[in-house]
């Protein structure tokens, strides 16, 4: 069956939580946290992801290296 995916540009909002979210798991080793915070990153544009760094540095006591390393995974 196939699914038609819709383009959308999430909210900044819900980017920086996703990217929480991704982090979080990613210091947790939970593979299914990750993949739920991608399901809504994938649709980010970069600006927005960099963009939402620095809450997830503050929230998460990375720093921004240590994110970028986590994504590049």
């Amino acid at each position: 069956m196939y699914y038609r995916e819709y383009p959308i540009t999430p909210s900044q909002r819900a980017i920086n939580g996703a990217l929480c979210i991704y982090v979080e798991g990613g210091k947790n080793v939970d593979a299914r946290q990750m993949l739920f915070g991608l399901s809504v990153l994938r649709h980010a544009t970069e600006a927005q992801i960099e963009a939402a760094m620095p809450f997830v540095q503050a929230s998460q006591r990375m720093t921004k290296i240590e994110i970028q390393d986590m994504l590049a995974r």
